[in-house]
């Protein structure tokens, strides 16, 4: 039989209500009180109640997290690996998915915010007057992207991008188009870095091709301009873009990367799994989640301390989805 507080207590010749400051409240228990209950506790295999511990402290033992996207692989990478390090961190997670429109993503964060310890915002498509809002009522932390004065782990773009275009420059590419994505929060980090870089390596940079929503079909459709524009590489917002777009190829009975090379980024296991294997612009997802745990839980235990950001490096992994530049139109 399980043993209770009750059995604690009378154990301990104490009240019940000692045995549960002494775990929830240890402060509030005379130390020698403190240890003999706590020696029966063990001698018994007593447990409490985490949840109502946590409550007596006026913490719930658990962090929320928001992404726009369960399905997108970024995002799933994102989720595992925020639910490790919470684990390890002894926290249980509620998750939940915000879609592209900022005001429902604002509502499910603010009642998230009632139930959990602190939020952890990952890619949100919010305005950063609302992200601020939401981290000057309680603690929050973003991932995946950059904020003044918010608590944030992002990936540091601009290296590995410079990578990609130094790498399809090599490769005789001098025209390189750009498939975006403007509606999710990191876009601005990536029009810049490619732009420095095409005009360090003497590329031209056509006309971006978008925005589009982050999607299979949009990639497909995407595909289906980049003939025209002149350009002999494609550089694609994420994989599920970059998918489409060699499948859109494909369609038009053009290869990668005999006709077009094609870079992706983020790097997740789907650049892995699809034929032919794509270059990628390599971002530590993994590390990424885990130090967005590391930055809430800080801010849970202090409030007040200094804003932190962690810049993880980027870098270009390349595999089968580059080659050289056609010799003519393609």
């Amino acid at each position: 039989m399980t043993a209770t507080m009750a059995d604690v207590a009378r154990e301990a010749g104490v009240s019940a209500s000692t045995v549960s400051r002494a775990f929830s409240l240890p402060q509030t228990v005379r130390a020698d009180t403190r240890e003999r209950v706590l020696a029966v506790a063990r001698r018994l295999d007593f447990s409490p109640n985490r949840t109502a511990s946590s409550l007596a402290r006026g913490r719930t033992g658990t962090l929320g997290l928001l992404v726009p996207d369960v399905v997108n692989p970024y995002f799933a990478e994102i989720i595992k690996s925020v639910q490790r390090r919470a684990r390890a961190e002894d926290r249980a997670l509620f998750l939940a998915e915000t879609g592209d429109a900022p005001d429902e993503a604002y509502d499910i964060a603010k009642a998230m915010a009632r139930q959990t310890d602190g939020l952890l915002l990952a890619g949100p498509r919010m305005a950063q007057e609302t992200l601020r809002a939401l981290a000057d009522a309680g603690p929050v932390a973003l991932i995946g992207l950059q904020a003044p004065e918010i608590d944030s782990a992002y990936a540091e773009l601009p290296t590995g991008m410079r990578q990609a275009v130094r790498h399809l420059a090599a490769l005789g590419h001098r025209r390189i188009v750009y498939v975006n994505g403007t509606r999710t929060a990191r876009e601005p980090g990536f029009r810049g870095p490619v732009l420095a870089a095409c005009e360090e390596f003497d590329v031209q940079l056509v006309e971006h091709l978008g925005p589009f929503d982050l999607t299979f079909d949009n990639g497909m459709a995407a595909a289906d301009l980049v003939p025209t524009s002149g350009a002999t590489a494609v550089i694609a917002h994420n994989e599920m873009v970059a998918h489409g777009v060699a499948c859109g190829f494909s369609r038009q009975g053009r290869g990668v990367p005999g006709d077009f090379s094609l870079v992706t980024v983020d790097d997740t296991f789907m650049a892995r799994t699809i034929h032919p294997a794509l270059t990628a612009v390599h971002v530590p997802i993994d590390r990424m989640g885990a130090n967005g745990v590391d930055l809430l839980l800080a801010r849970i235990a202090e409030p007040e301390g200094p804003v932190r950001s962690v810049a993880l490096p980027t870098g270009l992994t390349v595999r089968a989805s580059t080659g050289r530049a056609p010799a003519g139109p393609a």
